[in-house]
């Protein structure tokens, strides 16, 4: 079967941080101390997203329309788009919905390598069996949906696996996981729910902040390691970036969640646990 042509690809690369809300408004107030206590976060994860969005422009050119570049944008895309709205969900407070936008853009990302590794043909496969086609008895354009995620990437790549873990127990419906984003003033004497909390909280803005950054570093170290499939304007600083973010998340002092062996079972240790950026760091283990 003859392939169909690539089409010059539509790229909207503007990244922007979530608008303020009206005072009063739900998120207004971790609005402003988001960019007052992290602000400098803030920059540098729409910096790295400015910069993918340089180069998926530059992506667009004849140059690059072919299958391989066709493959690996879809993901990238949404990889993009999700830690674009993590990040504003952030801004906002929203930590409950930022956390599963991250472990979702690290799937994303996994694709994206395997798709420019070994599990290159596989989409070459799927469009030569037919994967777009026309169904005339329901009188419809088909995709046929053709499951496919990298299992492979995710358990051997040294930040995504390891993110997309934490992230994925995070964003589950488990009991500690749920305590932590909905009742994390609890105690073994109380229990103090919330709902709907968009309130300020430094260690899981840190957190969330933190994972953008590292899921910005993983694309600023590949795209230019693929160059014959990314397009990568001269002024596109990935490097400076990627040095930057990685200095930003090694600060001893940020809140971050490390992966430890107790009893025999895997735990997971949140250090420099703090509401409000002044008050004494804590620790949870989950």
């Amino acid at each position: 079967m003859t392939l169909p042509r690539v089409s010059p690809p539509n790229v909207f690369a503007t990244a922007a941080g979530a608008a303020r809300p009206a005072m009063g408004a739900a998120g207004a107030d971790a609005h402003r101390q988001t960019g007052f206590v992290l602000g400098g976060e803030i920059e540098l994860v729409l910096r790295g997203l400015s910069l993918e969005g340089a180069c998926a422009e530059a992506t667009s050119g004849a140059k690059f329309r072919k299958q391989r570049t066709a493959a690996v944008l879809g993901p990238w895309s949404r990889s993009w788009l999700c830690r674009l709205e993590a990040l504003h969900a952030v801004q906002l407070g929203n930590y409950a919905a930022a956390i599963p936008l991250v472990r979702t853009a690290a799937d994303y990302q996994a694709a994206l390598i395997a798709l420019l590794g070994a599990d290159a043909p596989e989409w070459e496969a799927w469009l030569d069996a037919g994967g777009i086609a026309l169904a005339p008895d329901v009188h419809a354009t088909e995709f046929r949906l053709h499951a496919f995620r990298s299992g492979e990437v995710l358990a051997a790549h040294p930040t995504l696996g390891p993110l997309y873990r934490v992230a994925t127990d995070l964003s589950l419906s488990h009991f500690g996981s749920t305590l932590l984003l909905a009742g994390n003033e609890s105690a073994p004497d109380h229990v103090t729910m919330t709902f709907g909390d968009r309130d300020f909280h430094t260690g899981l803005a840190q957190l969330v902040l933190g994972w953008l950054l590292e899921l910005s570093v993983v694309m600023a170290e590949t795209l230019p390691a693929h160059a014959d499939t990314f397009g990568l304007p001269a002024e596109a600083d990935l490097a400076g970036f990627a040095a930057a973010a990685r200095a930003a998340v090694a600060d001893h002092d940020r809140c971050a969640v490390e992966t430890i062996e107790r009893n025999g079972e895997r735990r997971y240790l949140v250090r420099n646990w703090r509401r409000t950026p002044g008050a004494a760091a804590k620790r949870i283990l989950l």
